[in-house]
């Protein structure tokens, strides 16, 4: 766990937060609102004593039966003392680990090297970045990779996530995916639908 990632000049700009991150994850590998279901700061857990809620940073359902209604957990890291501290404390992503079938870090480009990654771990890498600086951090994915030139965001699969066969969806977790979208509708409602009266002749 020595070894130092290797930074990339282009990545001297300020790097974007997890949210973005998220977002640039979620419309490179789930846009499809009819294929797949996906949560930000899914809370997991009723918070009460030893079942205290953990928060996932993102998750992923597939909802086409023939894809075994797969699972996807993401979790952010920005820096690299983050990444750090989370090697040291396993258990952190043990509910993440449960409930999906991939498990994925989420970093901007060259944050890492990829003999820091666990062996039940897969990365990606996102972020925004000039066509010419996509050109030289392309050379890291490792199959799947998108670049969005009009908002200039990147998302490539730099280390597979190995597939692991966990048990379906509990009811806690399908508690806490609705209490997600409850609130996510609540904070913010989708608009009304454009009406206009008819004249009645």
């Amino acid at each position: 766990m020595g070894t130092v990632a290797v930074q990339s000049p282009c990545l001297s700009a300020s790097q974007p937060n997890e949210a973005a991150l998220i977002e640039i994850v979620e419309s490179a590998l789930h846009a499809s609102p009819s294929e797949w279901l996906f949560f930000r700061e899914l809370r997991v857990g009723t918070g009460r004593q030893n079942s205290g809620a953990q928060r996932l940073d993102a998750f992923a359902l597939n909802t086409l039966p023939h894809t075994a209604m797969k699972r996807v957990c993401y979790e952010v890291k920005t820096s690299r003392s983050d990444f750090l501290c989370e090697l040291k404390h396993p258990l952190k992503r043990r509910i993440g680990m449960r409930y999906s079938n991939e498990f994925y870090f989420v970093t901007p480009a060259a944050l890492l090297n990829v003999a820091e990654i666990p062996a039940e771990c897969g990365l990606l890498e996102a972020g925004h970045a000039t066509l010419a600086e996509w050109k030289d951090l392309i050379r890291r994915h490792a199959g799947f990779f998108n670049y969005d030139p009009e908002r200039r965001a990147y998302c490539m699969l730099t280390i597979p996530a190995p597939w692991r066969d966990t048990p379906g969806p509990t009811w806690q977790l399908t508690a806490a995916m609705l209490r997600n979208q409850r609130r996510q509708f609540s904070e913010a409602p989708p608009p009304r639908p454009a009406q206009q009266r008819l004249a009645l002749l």
